[in-house]
């Protein structure tokens, strides 16, 4: 598994999360993980993409505009990917369209399975400070119950958990990865023909369409304490109690709706 094939996935609505599996069934050859001297640095995408592609569940880069990684004495252990996403009102929904541009999107993370238990949780404190030196003011992030994923890394880290998404019609290559639809736009445009064309284009080729679970979403508020003062009183969404491992992957969004009814 240290070096799995792309198309791998794991299994869906898993009890234990993707990445902990990995970290199980990984051969610990290596010396033993620590975080000291760990540093934090912007990283080429091809250099964010062959780890991500090793460790992360999905595999691909999604929308991702700068990744961050986290070295151990020269060796990368983490890696966050910053961008956009599929969703056209992802980025307004938290405050309104005054902070539009104030916002990111971790696109996708993984920390290696050799890498200390609390990579994680160190990766999003620096890429905290990080966010804010860029001019940030929040940071979203998603967590996919097909992954096993509950947010436990963004209940650690102090997140706010604000609701599910809606399900999203992924694009899925031949070799079975899923790829955001608005792929298709993208290489319309490329091509210069129409985006219905362009889809038929990619069917025929062998790629198919396969409806995602809801996820769940968290946001991190960024900035001084002033500015995440002023951005809460523009608050647009409400903050709900973290969802539990207990009531099981595929029965998160329901147990959601029941206890807000």
């Amino acid at each position: 598994m240290a070096n799995r094939p792309l198309g791998y996935r794991g299994e869906k609505f898993d009890d234990v999360c993707f990445q902990k599996r990995l970290r199980d069934s990984y051969p610990l050859n290596q010396p033993p993980a620590t975080l000291k001297n760990a540093r934090l640095m912007e990283i080429p995408f091809r250099k964010a993409q062959r780890f991500i592609h090793k460790y992360e569940w999905l595999g691909t880069m999604g929308t991702t505009k700068f990744s961050l990684g986290l070295f151990v004495d020269g060796e990368l252990v983490g890696v966050g990917c910053f961008g956009l996403t599929a969703g056209t009102g992802a980025l307004t929904e938290p405050f309104g369209e005054g902070y539009r541009n104030k916002g990111i999107v971790l696109v996708r993370g993984a920390c290696a399975p050799f890498a200390h238990p609390h990579t994680g949780s160190y990766l999003i404190g620096q890429a905290k400070k990080e966010l804010t030196k860029r001019g940030y003011l929040f940071c979203i992030a998603y967590s996919d119950p097909e992954a096993g994923e509950i947010g436990t890394i963004y209940q650690a880290t102090n997140w706010k958990f604000y609701g599910f998404t809606s399900p999203v019609n992924y694009l899925v290559r031949p070799d079975g990865k899923r790829v955001d639809p608005k792929i298709i736009h993208k290489y319309a445009k490329k091509h210069s023909i129409t985006s219905s064309e362009q889809k038929q284009r990619f069917i025929d080729d062998g790629y198919t369409f396969e409806k995602g679970s809801r996820k769940l979403k968290y946001i991190m508020m960024v900035g001084n304490k002033k500015q995440r003062k002023d951005m809460l009183r523009h608050k647009k969404i409400e903050f709900f109690p973290y969802m539990k491992r207990e009531v099981g992957m595929e029965n998160l969004y329901s147990k959601f709706v029941e206890a807000k009814s």
